[in-house]
């Protein structure tokens, strides 16, 4: 008999890190079955963190807890159930379900709580009540199950030594995207006069540093480039306020758009960003926009730190650039004016997408650290 793993919890089946790893192991050929109850409400990290915030996410777990009692009525066999992201606050309700199936718990965090409320976004005190209550959830939720996942090594050792995690317990297993079956990894040949078009999209929170693109934006006002960012977030009235009071002309504002938007405009770019902020977050975590300029087979430009150069075969696969440094940003856009640059850059970047983080490579790691607790 094969493999059978529940997927369960109040994870979104569409979100990146879900998707993958359920596209991947369907193409494995593990038996999945899927529990999903989604919270109702789509807020944002800064809604969350207000009281009225509070009490939309208490209500919807609530819902969603009480359709997860139900919907796992029944004899369904697994050998392992994975809280898929997000899914925090309903790990202690999958271990009760877990010991019920004899099925080992995995637990997919992507993130830490009080980390991202408090260290990377800064929108609790870490004294605060609030953020002293996210320290403790964080820690209960990451003592429960048999297996932590993490996206990345660096973000392993801090599972390890933030909130205990036994190595034992922990498996790296990166986030990866879903193939795009237009990708070349070409690059298009550019007159001078023609502006390079950079492209960067997220929620705009601090882990991105949107400060360090517009500060090279407008360093490189009176040269071809054109930058577009698409996303809304925490710092988005404050990022378009500055693109304004410095009439940065060569910025295109997006706003909110759709994921099929997103892929079209990452294929039509000349150059994608990813994160570039100075949190301790921003140095351990390989974000989605990453994966996804590989996947497009885009050259890229992205953070230098021991996560992004693991995963980027050490700048073999993309620029890297010191956190906050419009100044460095603006020089390696420059160089990718070259088209022999970009024409590497792209074909590397698609080449080490197919290698390493396709969904069968993503879900062939889950599966390696499974065995490891079985």
């Amino acid at each position: 008999m094969g493999l059978a793993i529940a997927y369960f919890g109040t994870y979104e089946p569409a979100y990146p890190r879900n998707a993958v790893l359920l596209a991947g192991l369907r193409e494995a050929g593990v038996e999945l079955h899927e529990f999903s109850a989604p919270l109702a409400h789509e807020l944002s990290a800064a809604q969350m963190a207000t009281p009225g915030g509070a009490g939309v996410v208490a209500a919807d777990l609530a819902r969603a807890h009480l359709q997860l009692f139900f919907d796992r009525q029944g004899d369904v066999r697994v050998d392992a159930l994975v809280v898929g992201y997000p899914g925090h606050f309903v790990v202690p309700f999958a271990k009760f379900v877990a010991r019920q199936w004899r099925a080992k718990l995995v637990f997919d965090p992507l993130v830490s709580l009080f980390d991202t409320f408090s260290g990377d976004r800064g929108l609790v005190g870490l004294r605060s009540p609030v953020g002293r209550a996210l320290w403790v959830l964080d820690e209960a939720t990451f003592r429960l199950p048999d297996l932590v996942l993490a996206d990345t090594e660096s973000q392993a050792r801090y599972y390890r030594k933030a909130l205990g995690v036994s190595p034992a317990r922990l498996g790296v297993v990166p986030v990866g995207a879903l193939p795009v079956p237009q990708a070349t990894g070409s690059a298009r040949r550019l007159p001078d006069d023609q502006p390079l078009v950079v492209f960067q999209y997220g929620k705009w929170s601090p882990l991105h540093g949107a400060d360090a693109v517009l500060d090279a934006a407008e360093r490189l006002a009176g040269e071809p480039f054109q930058f577009v960012l698409a996303g809304e977030g925490q710092l988005s009235a404050d990022l378009q306020a500055r693109i304004a009071s410095r009439s940065l002309a060569n910025v295109v504002w997006l706003g909110m758009v759709s994921h099929d938007e997103l892929r079209a405009r990452m294929l039509a770019a000349d150059v994608c960003l990813g994160v570039f902020g100075g949190s301790a977050k921003a140095a351990r975590v390989v974000p989605n926009k990453v994966y996804d300029a590989l996947a497009c087979g885009r050259p890229l430009v992205t953070l230098d730190a021991a996560a992004s150069r693991a995963a980027l075969d050490e700048g073999q696969a993309a620029l890297l650039v010191p956190a906050g440094d419009g100044v460095a940003l603006a020089e390696a856009l420059r160089q990718l004016r070259e088209f022999a640059v970009r024409a590497r850059l792209g074909a590397a970047a698609l080449a080490l997408y197919r290698r390493r983080f396709t969904p069968p490579a993503v879900a062939d790691r889950l599966l390696a650290a499974l065995e490891k607790v079985a």
